[in-house]
């Protein structure tokens, strides 16, 4: 029997569950012709593809190779604007020698003691948006919340203006758009270019009179141990869309899997510092980042398939967390899993998520300060969905709510 899984289906993208559930069942390794990919769906192939740098190559490019957005760039100009963007890889597109190197150099400045810091100014900025929401005529937990708390924290922790938050969110809505299913590829690039333009002017400003902020940190160092310019400028750009993206979703996640179990939901109102653990089920549950891709560096063998070298693998993480070969009732949303560190939200080995401390110290600020402070709250209207793949979220999620008296 013959199965397809066409990750741009918009029912797919609304509920991508069942299609996992089949995949696991009846093709765990599946590949995919249009496009060209190896799609692996069990909990230990993807762990496996997640942290065998060795076999499973990081080094692919979000702009040269894209299946996440098929539509096409006009060639000419598309060059000449990727001609105009740093050059360097991430941490996310490295792999060892080059990723170890990376990893100590931002490791130094992005410590957990340092992210730990930042806990009493996460919950003051989460209290005054909840102070807007409340007075909103017509709220939206995330334009007014989700979206607002991680774009204020990221740059605040950069130290950038806070006249320019605006620009931050276009500019990461502009790169996002490459990740989206006919998604504008101009608007990446533009945005790239733009956020890249502003990085090197504050890197520039930051090398000559440093402060206690995390690029100065960066900049720091005797020797190989400091961020050259570019690498400097690419963790900012990181930082900054993929802390700012998955914190907004894992936010309004959340929000929405309470909104789905009012028992659970009754609980965290009645006991808010259960907020920790309902924010770790959420990343299992409906995680805000559902793939990954890799490309291989010789013939695999996963489940009974081979795989060639040099073909591109995707790793449905939110498929992995939804595997009954590794938890029980995965399709339930509880908060007493022995288990429930084992998600691979934030990937594993080597490459898992630098920022990880911090999108759950937001989110879990965010999910308390609701529902300590807004025991009455329900939806509005019908949420919009992120229309991608690869980000599962929500790009607005009207509510009603009632201020305590």
């Amino acid at each position: 029997m013959k199965h397809t899984f066409d990750f741009h289906d918009p029912a797919v993208i609304a509920d991508p569950y069942p299609s996992y559930a089949l995949l696991r069942d009846h093709a765990p390794v599946h590949h995919s012709a249009d496009p060209d990919l190896w799609i692996v769906s069990r909990y230990d192939d993807v762990r496996t593809v997640v942290r065998d740098s060795r076999r499973f190559s990081s080094a692919v490019s979000a702009i040269d190779t894209n299946p996440f957005n098929p539509t096409p760039a006009a060639q000419k100009w598309f060059d000449k604007l990727l001609a105009l963007l740093p050059v360097g890889r991430v941490l996310l597109t490295s792999d060892p020698p080059d990723h170890t190197v990376l990893r100590r150099k931002v490791g130094r400045a992005f410590t957990p003691r340092r992210v730990a810091a930042w806990e009493p100014r996460i919950r003051e900025v989460t209290e005054q948006l909840v102070d807007d929401l409340l007075r909103a005529e017509f709220p939206d937990l995330v334009r007014d919340l989700a979206a607002p708390l991680p774009a204020a924290i990221i740059a605040e922790i950069l130290d950038v203006p806070a006249d320019r938050r605006a620009d931050f969110q276009r500019w990461s809505d502009g790169l996002i758009a490459g990740l989206l299913t006919n998604g504008s590829r101009g608007a990446m690039i533009r945005s790239a270019i733009a956020i890249s333009r502003f990085f090197f002017r504050i890197v520039r400003e930051r090398r000559r009179a440093p402060g206690d902020d995390l690029i100065s940190a960066l900049l720091t160092g005797a020797g190989e141990e400091r961020l050259t310019t570019s690498q400097a400028i690419n963790f900012c750009i990181l930082l900054l869309v993929a802390g700012h993206e998955t914190t907004t979703n894992l936010i309004a996640n959340t929000v929405a899997a309470l909104f789905d179990h009012p028992e659970i939901r009754a609980r965290v109102h009645a006991e808010p510092e259960l907020a920790a653990a309902v924010v770790a089920e959420t990343l299992r549950f409906d995680g805000p980042a559902q793939m990954l891709l890799r490309i291989t560096t010789t013939a695999v063998e996963l489940s009974g398939t081979t795989i060639p070298a040099g073909a591109y693998v995707l790793p449905l993480v939110g498929s992995a967390n939804r595997d009954p070969r590794h938890f029980r009732d995965p399709d339930e949303f509880r908060l007493d899993r022995p288990d429930i560190g084992d998600h691979l939200a934030f990937g594993a080995g080597i490459h898992y998520c630098i920022g990880g401390v911090l999108a759950r110290m937001e989110a879990t600020a965010a999910v308390e300060a609701v529902a300590r402070r807004v025991p009455d709250m329900s939806p509005a209207n019908e949420p919009q969905r992120i229309p991608s793949p690869v980000l599962r979220g929500l790009r607005t999620l009207p509510i009603v709510v009632t201020a305590p008296a």
